[in-house]
């Protein structure tokens, strides 16, 4: 009787442990990815990063906000993924899982990943549509492990971010480096609010800029790319 009662305890404190009950049930965002999307991503949901414009240093500014709140994040099919920008973004190195060629294999890496991660990025080599869609989104809801698709290339996904516009500072004539990016997003659920972001701001950190609400004239998010 004393091992089932101990048994119970061990369940218990493993269970209160357990940093993926830690958290609640919205994705982690830094400030000014909150201005972006509001509170409302919640934690399992697919994600998808759109345009040819900075959607990478989009996708480490969202994870950023996984890594700081002590969550695992996880990349797979992104060879290009840096390491050095990673961090500078804020992203832990050592809570990161990199696969950055599983080719064939991507769906059963991606689904391998899910149970053990909070967040993962993930560049599909094909449209990702039908049963397989529905498959993956399941399992990522049910392990409330959250999927930032690299272009519009997943059916169904739940919300949708782009990156519109870019614009390098630094450079002087002939002289300087490239020292800050700015970068102007939009979010599918809101269409109507533009938000600059520093991506990276000079300090290599992430820094908002400015919140604009446009015409409704202007269609925003409906400017599919990559």
């Amino acid at each position: 009787m004393n091992g089932v009662a101990e048994l119970s305890d061990l369940r218990a404190i493993l269970a209160d442990t357990d940093p993926r009950r830690a958290v609640g049930d919205r994705l982690q965002l830094l400030p000014p990815m909150e201005q972006l999307l509001g509170p409302g991503v919640k934690r399992g949901a697919v994600l998808a990063v759109e345009g040819e414009t900075a959607r990478y240093s989009l996708s480490m500014a969202l994870l950023a906000g996984v890594s700081a709140a002590g969550g695992w994040c996880g990349v797979v099919g992104v060879p290009s993924f840096g390491h050095l920008a990673a961090e500078g973004f804020g992203i832990r190195l050592e809570t990161l899982a990199l696969v950055p060629q599983p080719g064939e294999a991507w769906a059963e890496v991606l689904a391998a990943l899910l149970p053990g991660m909070d967040a993962v990025l993930v560049h599909p080599p094909v449209r990702v549509a039908g049963r397989l869609a529905r498959r993956l989104a399941a399992k990522a809801r049910q392990s409330r492990c959250t999927v930032l698709t690299l272009g519009p290339v997943w059916e169904g996904s739940d919300l949708r971010v782009s990156a519109v516009r870019q614009e390098w500072f630094g450079l002087g004539q002939g002289a300087g480096r490239l020292r800050s990016c700015r970068v102007t997003a939009v979010a599918s659920h809101r269409p109507r609010v533009e938000l600059d972001l520093w991506l990276p701001a000079e300090d290599g950190g992430i820094g908002s800029v400015e919140v604009r609400t446009v015409p409704s004239a202007v269609p925003m998010i409906g400017r599919r790319a990559g």
